[in-house]
């Protein structure tokens, strides 16, 4: 992989934990982007095998949908600064493969999307409830 795949996967998986999770812990994010990185390495082949692949891939990740007021939000206060940092520091860990679940789905408590199996919880963390599918 060249030194720009690998950026721009970098910033395309800090972005999606930002925007999918950034008022959520930092263990929120980690799951996040754990989430990403399963999907990527499903031995399946359910999914693109990039992070930008997966992260842009229509319909999966709700921020990145043209419908979510999210996909045009980028970090970009310094108010923010430290959840920006928090995004990045999960997705590093991530790409290291220091993954925090094996969940390759998560959706907002509360929804019930049609996909959800109750039996294939595997984590909870603040807003979000994660499933290896």
């Amino acid at each position: 992989m060249s030194q720009a795949s690998e950026l721009l996967d970098r910033f395309l998986l800090a972005l999606c934990v930002w925007r999918e999770a950034r008022g959520e812990t930092l263990a929120g994010k980690k799951l996040v982007a754990s989430t990403v990185i399963n999907r990527v390495k499903d031995a399946k082949h359910r999914w693109p095998n990039t992070v930008s692949g997966v992260v842009l891939q229509p319909m999966q990740f709700s921020s990145f949908n043209a419908s979510d007021p999210n996909a045009v939000k980028f970090p970009t206060s310094m108010s923010g600064l430290s959840e920006w940092n928090d995004c990045v520091q999960a997705a590093d860990e991530a790409l290291a493969g220091n993954l925090t679940t094996d969940a390759n789905h998560y959706h907002v408590a509360g929804l019930r999307p049609a996909w959800r199996d109750e039996t294939k919880i595997v984590a909870t963390e603040g807003a979000h409830v994660f499933y290896r599918l």
